[in-house]
C-alpha cells in the first residue's frame, strides 16, 4: 500500500512539470510575496522582511518575535482556497479537529471544527487585529480534551474572496492580543480598494455538486481618488460528499453532509493625508450546514444489528458503542431526514487612524458584532420514536419500508428546534503609538460588551441570557538596543465583570465572579548576521473559564478556576545561502491551573460522564521547517511538528473512583493519544510562464489504532493553473489525491471511524478579470 502510495507522490510531483518563460518565486512556507499591497505602497521583493527575517505585513509592528507565517493574496487566488481552514493547514504546527464535515452543533465540541497550534486550542482569531470572539459565547465550551477552546469556527466569520492575507503566530509572540493567547494567534486582515477600477468573477465546479462563486470589484472615488471601496460576494455549496471508510476499505457517501454558504463584504476607506484615514468595514455571512452527527459504522449495516441497537438503546438503557457496538447507526435518522444548523453573522467595524508613526497607527475603532446560530432536529429521539405503540422498531433505512415509513413519519413542515443561540458584543477601542527614539511605544485600551441568549425547546429551563464587561488595557515597549537587537517589554491589564444572567422569567442573577489581572511579558529578537537571528520570550498567561464552565460536573463539586501559567519560546532562523532557509521553534507551556475534561463509564456501566478538571498541564512543542529554492521555476519547503502533553492532578486531588477510566480515558493519554505523534509537511511549488502548480503534502504518523483506523495518514493536495491571457486563467484542483482514509477526531462514545475526512475530490473553475 505505501509502494502504491509512493508511486502515485512521483505521478504528482512528475505533473508539475511544464514548459515556458520564468518567472521567480519565494520560499514555499512563506510563498508569492515577491510583491503585494502594503497600505496603497506595492512592496517589492527586498522588503517583504525585516532585519530578523520576519514577513513584514499592516500589522507586524504589533509582533514581538516567534514563528510567523504568512498567507498572501497572491497564494489564496494560486492555490484556490475556499476557506481559512483550507488556506492554514499547510501551516506546520496547525492542526483542525472536526466531524469530517463542514458547520457542526453550537455548544458540542465533538461536532464542531475547532483548531490548535502546537496542540494548544487557545488560540485566538482576529480580524484586521480585532478579536472576534465573544467572552460569553459557549459555543465550543462542551468537553474539549485539549483545555479550553478558541470560541469560534473559522470557517464562519469571514468569505475568502475578503481575504488579502493571514498571519499566523504562533505561541505568545503577539501578545497584545491577549494574556489567553497560549497557543497562538490567526490574524486574518482583509482586502482594501486600490487606486484602479478592476473586478473578478471566479466561477468553479466539480465533485459532490459542488459549486463555487466568487464576485469583487474594488476602485477608487473622487476627484483625488482618496475614497477606495471594496466589494466581494460568494456562495460555496455542496451536496453529499464522499470518503475511504478505514474500518471497511471501501469509499463510502456521508449521507447528510450538503451545505450552502454565503457572503457579503464590503470595505470602505478615506484618506485624510498628513497619516490619517478612515476604514469603514461590513461582513455578512450565513450558511445552513447538514447534521449528520456521525458516519455509519458498515460493520454493524445490516437489519439484525439495527435491530439490536434499538433494542439495547430503548429497551436496555445502553447508549454508546461500548455497550452497544455500532450505536451511532441510529444517528442516520438525523442524515436521511434532512436536520442541519445554521448562522447567521453580521459584523461592522469603523476605525480611525489619526496619527502614525515609525509604521505604528494611532486609531479609535468601534465595533459591533451579532451572530445567530440554530438547528433543526427533524427526527427527535425519544424510545417512542424508535419503538411504535405496537411494538414495532423504525424500519431499517436500507428496507422496502424505509420511504413509505419517513414519508409518513416526517411530513412537510415536522421540525424540532434543538436551540436558538443569539451572540453580541459591542466595543471601542483606543490606541496611541509613538517613537521616542530608540524607543516605540504602544498603549491600547479596550471595552468590550458581550451578550448571550439561548433559546430552546427541551429541559426545564427554557431561556437563558447572559452578559459580561471586558476592560483590556496594553502596554508595550520596543526597545531598539541596537539595529540588531529589539527588547520589548510588555504588561497587560484584563478586568472582566460578573457573568450575569437570568433563567426564564427570573430576575437577573450572578451566574460567575469577576477577575481583575496584570500580566506581564518579556521578548526579544536579536540579528547575528543578515543571514542569521533569533528571538526568545516570556508571558504570563491567564484565561478567565467561560460561561459553560460554571455549569460543568467536576471531582467531588470543586469549582473551576481561571486558567493561569507562563510560557517559554525560543527559535532561530538561518539562511545558509539565497536559497535555503532552516528555521527552529521551541516553545514550553506551564499551566498552574488548566482545565481539562476526562470521560469514564457510570457505576452502572451503561452511560459515559464527561468531568472538568483543574489539572496541572506542562505542554513541549518543537517546529522546524526547511524552505529551498531549487531553480527559478522549483521551491520546495519541508516541516516536521511534535509536541507532548503532561497532566497532572493538584493538591493531592484523585480523578473519581466512581467512573471506570479505561486507559484511553486517562487524562494523559487522552492528550497524547487522540492525536498524532508527528506531523510532517511537504509543500512544492512550479511556476514557469502562465503556469502554475503547487503540492501540498501532509503526513501524519504514531496515531494511535484504539483511537484511529489507521496508524499513519498521506494525504496529498494538488493545483494547476493556466493563464489563458491577461484577463482569463484556468484551473484544477484535486484534494486527498490518493483517497486515503484518515481521521483528526475520536469519541468512545461513537467509536473509531465516526469522523471521517473527505475523499478525494477535484474542482475545475475559470476566472476572469475586468
Amino acid at each position: 500500500m505505501m509502494k502504491n502510495k509512493s508511486n502515485l507522490l512521483a505521478c504528482a510531483v512528475a505533473l508539475l512539470v511544464t514548459g515556458g518563460a520564468v518567472i521567480p518565486s519565494e520560499a514555499a512556507f512563506d510563498e508569492n510575496l515577491n510583491t503585494y499591497t502594503l497600505d496603497a505602497v506595492v512592496v517589492n521583493a527586498e522588503r517583504t522582511k525585516n532585519q530578523f527575517g520576519d514577513t513584514i505585513t499592516e500589522q507586524s509592528y504589533y509582533r514581538t518575535g516567534g514563528d510567523v507565517k504568512v498567507i498572501s493574496r497572491e497564494e489564496i487566488e494560486k492555490r484556490h482556497y475556499n476557506d481559512v481552514t483550507e488556506a492554514i493547514k499547510r501551516i506546520p504546527g496547525v492542526t483542525f479537529t472536526n466531524a469530517g464535515y463542514r458547520g457542526g452543533q453550537y455548544g458540542y465540541n465533538p461536532y464542531s471544527n475547532k483548531m490548535a497550534i502546537n496542540g494548544d486550542s487557545r488560540v485566538i482569531v482576529l480580524i484586521d487585529g480585532r478579536r472576534v470572539d465573544n467572552s460569553t459565547s459557549t459555543n465550543m465550551g462542551s468537553s474539549n480534551s485539549s483545555g479550553s477552546a478558541a470560541m469560534v469556527d473559522l470557517n464562519q466569520i469571514i468569505n475568502m474572496e475578503a481575504v488579502d492575507k493571514i498571519e499566523v503566530i504562533k505561541g505568545p509572540g503577539a501578545s497584545a492580543y491577549g494574556s489567553d493567547a497560549t497557543g497562538g494567534v490567526i490574524n486574518i486582515i482583509t482586502r482594501k480598494g486600490g487606486i484602479k477600477n478592476q473586478g473578478s468573477i471566479d466561477i468553479s465546479t466539480g465533485s459532490w455538486k459542488k459549486h463555487v462563486y466568487n464576485v469583487s470589484y474594488s476602485g477608487a472615488l473622487g476627484n483625488d481618488k482618496s475614497w477606495k471601496y471594496f466589494f466581494s460576494a460568494t456562495r460555496n455549496m455542496a451536496g453529499n460528499s464522499k470518503y475511504h471508510d478505514g474500518l471497511t476499505d471501501t469509499d463510502r457517501t456521508y449521507y447528510g453532509t450538503k451545505y450552502k454558504d454565503e457572503g457579503v463584504n464590503f470595505r470602505l476607506d478615506k484618506d485624510f493625508g498628513n497619516n490619517r484615514d478612515l476604514k469603514i468595514w461590513y461582513n455578512h455571512q450565513n450558511g445552513k450546514d447538514g447534521y449528520p452527527i456521525t458516519a455509519r459504522d458498515y460493520r454493524y449495516w445490516t437489519q439484525a444489528d439495527w435491530n439490536r441497537n434499538i433494542y439495547g438503546a430503548a429497551v436496555l438503557d445502553h447508549w454508546g458503542n461500548t455497550q452497544n457496538p455500532g450505536y451511532r447507526n441510529l444517528f442516520s435518522l438525523d442524515a436521511l431526514s434532512g436536520s442541519y444548523n445554521a448562522y447567521k453573522d453580521n459584523d461592522i467595524d469603523v476605525s480611525y487612524t489619526f496619527a502614525k508613526d515609525n509604521g505604528m497607527e494611532s486609531f479609535i475603532r468601534f465595533y459591533s458584532q451579532k451572530r445567530h446560530y440554530w438547528g433543526i432536529d427533524r427526527y427527535p429521539y425519544s424510545d417512542n420514536n424508535w419503538i411504535g405503540p405496537d411494538g414495532s422498531y423504525v424500519p431499517f433505512p436500507d428496507s422496502p419500508e424505509w420511504s413509505s415509513f419517513i414519508k409518513n413519519y416526517h411530513p412537510d413542515g415536522w421540525d424540532d428546534l434543538t436551540g436558538k443561540f443569539y451572540e453580541e458584543n459591542h466595543g471601542v477601542q483606543l490606541q496611541l503609538a509613538k517613537s521616542l527614539g530608540i524607543n516605540d511605544v504602544l498603549a491600547s485600551v479596550t471595552i468590550d460588551k458581550a451578550k448571550t441568549s439561548t433559546f430552546n425547546d427541551y429541559g426545564d429551563v427554557k431561556n437563558t441570557y447572559s452578559r459580561r464587561k471586558s476592560i483590556l488595557g496594553y502596554l508595550q515597549d520596543k526597545i531598539h538596543i541596537t539595529d540588531k537587537w529589539d527588547l520589548t517589554p510588555a504588561l497587560r491589564y484584563a478586568h472582566y465583570s460578573d457573568f450575569t444572567g437570568k433563567k426564564s422569567d427570573k430576575s437577573f442573577e450572578q451566574i460567575g465572579g469577576s477577575s481583575v489581572t496584570w500580566t506581564p511579558s518579556l521578548s526579544t529578537e536579536y540579528a547575528f548576521s543578515d543571514s542569521m537571528s533569533a528571538y526568545a520570550g516570556w508571558t504570563k498567561v491567564y484565561r478567565p473559564i467561560k460561561q459553560s464552565d460554571y455549569s460543568k460536573v467536576t471531582p467531588n463539586g470543586e469549582p473551576l478556576k481561571d486558567e493561569e501559567g507562563n510560557v517559554w519560546t525560543v527559535g532561530i532562523h538561518k539562511m545558509f545561502d539565497d536559497k535555503t532557509d532552516v528555521a527552529v521553534h521551541y516553545d514550553w507551556t506551564d499551566m498552574s491551573n488548566a482545565i481539562t475534561y476526562y470521560t469514564g463509564r457510570t457505576a452502572d456501566n451503561k452511560h459515559f460522564q464527561s468531568k472538568a478538571v483543574n489539572a496541572k498541564e506542562t505542554k513541549k512543542s518543537f517546529n522546524i521547517t526547511v524552505d529551498h529554492k531549487i531553480s527559478d521555476r522549483w521551491n520546495f519547503s519541508l516541516g516536521y511538528t511534535h509536541l507532548n502533553d503532561k497532566w497532572r492532578a493538584k493538591d493531592g486531588m484523585q480523578f473519581d473512583s466512581d467512573l471506570g477510566l479505561s486507559d484511553l480515558s486517562n487524562v494523559n493519554t487522552q492528550i497524547n493519544k487522540l492525536r498524532p505523534a508527528n506531523h510532517y509537511t511537504a509543500n512544492f511549488t512550479y511556476e514557469q510562464g502562465k503556469w502554475y502548480s503547487g503540492l501540498l503534502v501532509n503526513w501524519y504518523t504514531g496515531c494511535d489504532t484504539e483511537a484511529f483506523t489507521h496508524k499513519r495518514a498521506l494525504v496529498l493536495d494538488w493545483n494547476l493553473n493556466y493563464e489563458i491571457n491577461k484577463d482569463i486563467s484556468t484551473y484544477v484542483t484535486v484534494t486527498n489525491l490518493t483517497n486515503q482514509a484518515y481521521e483528526n477526531a475520536y469519541s468512545a462514545y461513537n467509536g473509531k471511524g465516526a469522523a471521517p475526512q473527505p475523499g478525494r475530490a477535484w474542482m475545475f473553475g475559470v476566472k476572469y478579470k475586468f
